[in-house]
């Protein structure tokens, strides 16, 4: 072996995946091959649409719509999208630096929980309103933000597919950005532990709040997840709207009984399949929108709350295995996810096959 190149995944770009997506549909429909190749030359130069600070405003806005689905204060909102924010700074510069990606989520995780865990100082200026912050509701916020992406549920399409090499590549990149994440949270809590700041590990899960701010939250994280992947407006809007419909299955499969990691998968089901339907009607990739309906969802108060549980655990025997059992539980959660929405696309290619026979049976009617 003389050379070897080791080929890097891209950073998400909405946007230019949309616009390779019609150059596909117009080779198909006759392009010439100089023109569709000066064509995708020009879409690859495409810079990403919107600034760095705009992607990192996006992604403090993710921590917000978390925050609202859980019914917090105006004030965890605002210490929500501050902790985030610096989070996605810190990771921005790392990868400035080009720093790798494991030692990025460190950081951001590091930065976050140190953050959340010093908001009580406010509290201590006299302030009345800072008796109300909550702390796990800003951690749980943005560990939602830096498990976002679609890593999960390609690394389990893959492997229904039968493509065992790349969902194990995707399996051990999920590992790894998850271990990342936990590192960088256990360090943080450790430090605020030795400062004096500790936070004491919830009793129980973190409550939803009314149903309305549920499906508000749900409509501000999915558009905050369009816009940092750079997607337009066409797909922000059918992001929201997506969000509604995935959010709607998880309540529906909640009320009539069905534990979490179950309604997660229902949820994340529905809006696969009808994200499938709604792409090829209206012409967007369905990954785009399929990721803002699934990341409501994601545990990320839960994966806190076992972490925080481990390690305050110290020498009570009870608190570890409740902690690894809370872990296990927000595991579940995510694998269901994957499972719910590779089985959405995997069902929903057979629909797109119909109606793209459907239309192409009017167009020669019309001929």
């Amino acid at each position: 072996m003389t050379t070897l190149r080791v080929v890097r995944g891209a950073a998400p770009d909405h946007a230019k995946l949309q616009r390779l997506q019609a150059l596909q549909a117009e080779i198909s429909a006759g392009l010439p091959l100089g023109e569709a190749e000066e064509r995708c030359r020009t879409i690859r130069r495409t810079p990403f649409r919107y600034r760095p600070v705009v992607v990192i405003a996006a992604q403090a806005l993710l921590a917000v719509g978390v925050a609202v689905v859980f019914s917090v204060d105006p004030l965890n909102m605002a210490l929500a999208f501050v902790a985030a924010a610096l989070a996605a700074l810190t990771q921005y510069l790392l990868a400035r630096a080009s720093v790798p990606f494991f030692f990025s989520q460190i950081a951001g995780g590091f930065v976050l929980t140190l953050v959340a865990a010093l908001t009580p100082l406010l509290a201590r200026t006299g302030w009345d309103q800072a008796a109300s912050i909550r702390p796990s509701v800003i951690v749980a916020s943005g560990i939602v933000l830096m498990l976002a992406g679609l890593t999960v549920v390609g690394a389990a399409q893959d492997a229904i597919d039968g493509f065992a090499l790349t969902a194990l590549g995707r399996l051990l990149e999920l590992v790894t950005q998850t271990v990342g994440v936990v590192l960088g949270i256990l360090l943080g809590l450790e430090l605020a532990r030795v400062l004096g700041f500790a936070m004491a590990p919830p009793s129980q899960a973190l409550p939803l709040g009314p149903l309305g701010l549920q499906f508000l939250g749900a409509a501000i994280i999915a558009v905050a997840v369009a816009v940092y992947n750079g997607a337009g407006l066409r797909i922000v809007v059918i992001s929201a709207a997506l969000s509604f419909v995935a959010w709607a299955g998880f309540v529906a499969a909640s009320a009539l009984g069905f534990d979490t990691a179950a309604a997660s998968g229902a949820g994340a089901f529905l809006g696969s399949v009808l994200g499938i339907v709604i792409a090829f009607r209206l012409h967007v990739p369905s990954v785009t929108i399929t990721i803002a309906a699934i990341l409501p969802m994601v545990p990320g108060a839960a994966v806190f709350r076992g972490l925080l549980t481990i390690v305050e655990s110290g020498d009570d025997p009870t608190l570890l295995p409740a902690g690894a059992v809370t872990l296990a539980a927000a595991a579940t959660v995510g694998v269901s996810l994957a499972v719910g929405a590779s089985l959405g696309i995997y069902l929903g290619q057979p629909l797109t096959a119909t109606l793209r026979g459907v239309t192409r049976s009017r167009a020669r009617l019309r001929r």
